[in-house]
């Protein structure tokens, strides 16, 4: 059971990375810092947005842009983080 746990822990942790990896690398192009033509950034970025904007469309349909800033990679964050303390607080239980 505490493998389970710790699995469940990781793909979070790998989850919650790969979505900062998101918001940088969406960042970078906005500002042309990145060229999104790159083949390579735009294999990184089909992937991860293939991962990660379908669990930020629902956030995005109830926390709308505020001031033209996208809040739902902030709030999943925070939920991800939420089951990850729930779920070592609970291993720690057993």
């Amino acid at each position: 059971m505490n493998a389970l746990f710790i699995l469940i822990d990781q793909i979070i942790s790998i989850y919650l990375y790969t979505l900062i990896a998101y918001v940088i690398i969406t960042l970078l192009v906005q500002f042309e810092i990145v060229n999104r033509y790159n083949r390579i950034i735009d294999l990184i970025l089909r992937g991860l947005i293939a991962l990660h904007e379908p669990l930020l469309i629902k956030i995005r349909k109830y926390i709308p842009f505020i001031g033209g800033m996208d809040f739902s990679p902030v709030i999943v964050i925070l939920l991800l983080s939420f089951i990850r303390n729930l779920l070592i607080d609970y291993r720690l239980s057993l």
